[in-house]
């Protein structure tokens, strides 16, 4: 995919290029949702998130929309089909130091970007299967999904919804490889990763009071391994990953004070989620009842606090079932409708734990991302809850739901291997980019630590930590082209590898050759160093595509 050049390597660091006529390339800096009510009668009323284009609603709605789509919509259904051919050359494709393989991965992808912003139906929905022809390992001929779609469908105006949501990727099985780069180039051990999620729901407003929100979730994802082979065993022979997949039912129901109670927000919710699946979701269960408020003590400062109880279980070797409080508290600055820092500190999940979500204006050119949390998931458990906490821009990319930065994981990152059990997630991201007129420069930090809690029986688990660094220069050299150079850094203890690193460098350049049609080039030279390879791996890729929107 032409996207691909232009993104893959790169990553998040892509902020802010403008694209191309008919090109889709992501817009890294998407509308983010005005942190105030927009009808808000009180200037201190406590603020809470507003409504996104694709996810309508607010803080800590679990899902969907609490306002209607606008009665005047435009432009109505939009339906652009693109059809891309993208030819890689590597000389290392298994990034391996010695016994090196050449080869030249053919990708041909049709897709399909629809997008409806009607009386009844809002959404946007990118589809590109990807069919990879690889001239030597015939073996690792391919089909991979790449699918990201959330549709809100009003059913009746200000009552009931149906929220559908859904998204596929390939990320490799046991890490190692650049935290962000094509998957073509790392090799057999892929895993496809689908999540779908429908949730009908009804919404009932109380005046000024109160608005209630009671609706059913039904969860399905599937995580399938391309080739077993590029699973890693211990040297007992116990694998790391085995293919998960599950169905839940979620039941919820939310009550949000309104405008009347001025600079107090009060939210009292309960959501029940029960588990159907492998390993250690088979009968596992997730219980909360929690009340969380706010109070805007000015337009500045707002002090939060929550109080509850919740429940767990989760079926691996140990057994781990928790039953205790939650609590938090916490404060929000809210500098400007779109510049915020959101902090809390309490427990959860059955640990005490931080967690920060910042976005920043700076001068008008300049903005700064940070986000860190903590929390108890599988890995397929955190594919489909990725579903209710990002929204997507125009173009189909995932973006954070609250502070709308670029959303990383588990996306794109290809640092950490998959494992099976129960684990503990400390994940923190940050980024700051400048634009200018013709200039882009974004610099990048990510850091995640993975603690195994309970493992599925028949396999091993092992703690796993990566941080990675990216910076990148997009430069417009006509209105038709843009050159794009990036450098990026990781480092990753994984039980596959054991402690390692990875270094990428490269240059990218796409032009318009004609309306609708556009092409690519990429220059990468990637470097990996770890444990089991006992000495540095180089790999040189070139990839050169066209990609035609209709």
């Amino acid at each position: 995919m032409v996207s691909v050049a232009l993104v893959g390597m790169a990553g998040p660091a892509l902020a802010q290029v403008p694209p191309l006529p008919d090109v889709r390339t992501p817009s890294v800096f998407p509308a983010t949702p005005n942190p105030y009510t927009p009808d808000s009668p009180s200037d201190y009323e406590a603020p809470w998130p507003a409504a996104s284009p694709v996810q309508p609603g607010g803080f800590n709605f679990p899902y969907g929309a609490v306002d209607s789509p606008s009665p005047d919509p435009a432009p109505g259904w939009t339906i652009q089909p693109s059809l891309s051919l993208q030819i890689l050359a590597t000389d290392n494709y298994y990034q391996t130091r010695h016994d090196r393989r050449s080869e030249f991965v053919t990708t041909l992808t049709p897709g399909i970007l629809v997008t409806a912003d009607t009386a009844r139906i809002r959404g946007v929905v990118a589809y590109e299967p990807a069919l990879e022809l690889h001239a030597y390992g015939n073996g690792d001929n391919g089909i991979y999904h790449n699918l990201n779609g959330q549709v809100l469908v009003t059913a009746i105006p200000e009552t009931l919804f149906l929220d559908l949501r859904g998204s596929a990727y390939v990320q490799p099985a046991g890490g190692g490889y650049a935290a962000y780069g094509p998957t073509e180039t790392s090799g057999r051990n892929q895993v496809q990763t689908s999540s779908f999620q429908l949730s009908p729901y009804l919404v009932r407003r109380f005046g000024g009071l109160a608005t209630m929100q009671v609706g059913y979730a039904f969860q399905s994802v599937t995580e399938d391994t391309r080739d077993t082979s590029g699973v890693f065993l211990t040297p007992s022979g116990q694998p790391y990953y085995s293919d998960q997949s599950f169905t839940a039912h979620e039941f919820y129901a939310v009550v949000r004070t309104g405008e009347n109670f001025g600079r107090l927000a009060m939210e009292a919710r309960g959501i029940s989620t029960d588990y159907n699946g492998s390993g250690v979701l088979d009968g596992a269960y997730r219980r909360i009842a929690a009340v969380e408020a706010r109070y805007a003590i000015n337009r500045l400062v707002a002090i939060l606090g929550e109080i509850g109880y919740e429940e767990q279980k989760y079926n691996g070797i140990p057994p781990f079932h928790i039953s205790e409080p939650v609590w938090s508290a916490g404060v929000r600055l809210s500098f400007s409708p779109d510049s915020f820092i959101t902090a809390r500190y309490g427990r959860h999940d059955g640990f005490n734990s931080a967690r920060l979500d910042a976005v920043l204006s700076v001068g008008g050119r300049t903005r700064i991302f940070a986000n860190y949390s903590e929390s108890l998931t599988t890995s397929a458990q955190r594919s489909v809850d990725l579903l209710s906490t990002t929204t997507l821009d125009e173009l189909g990319n995932p973006v954070d739901a609250i502070t709308g930065a670029p959303s990383v994981l588990p996306f794109s990152n290809s640092l950490l291997g998959i494992q099976s059990g129960l684990m503990r997630v400390r994940s923190g991201s940050a980024s700051i980019s400048q634009n200018w007129d013709r200039d882009t420069f974004t610099l990048t930090f990510l850091r995640e630590e993975r603690s195994p809690v309970s493992i599925e029986p028949g396999t091993s688990a092992a703690r796993q930590s990566g941080t990675s660094g990216s910076i990148s220069w997009a430069h417009i050299l006509t209105p038709d082209t843009t050159a794009i150079g990036f450098l990026q850094y990781g480092s990753f203890d994984s039980p596959a590898y054991g402690n390692g690193d990875v270094y990428t460098i490269g240059a990218s350049l796409v032009t318009e050759l004609m309306p609708g049609l556009a092409a690519t080039v990429q220059l990468t030279t990637s470097s990996r160093s770890d444990d089991t390879s006992g000495g540095r791996s180089l790999q040189n890729t070139v990839i050169a595509g066209l990609r035609k929107t209709f």
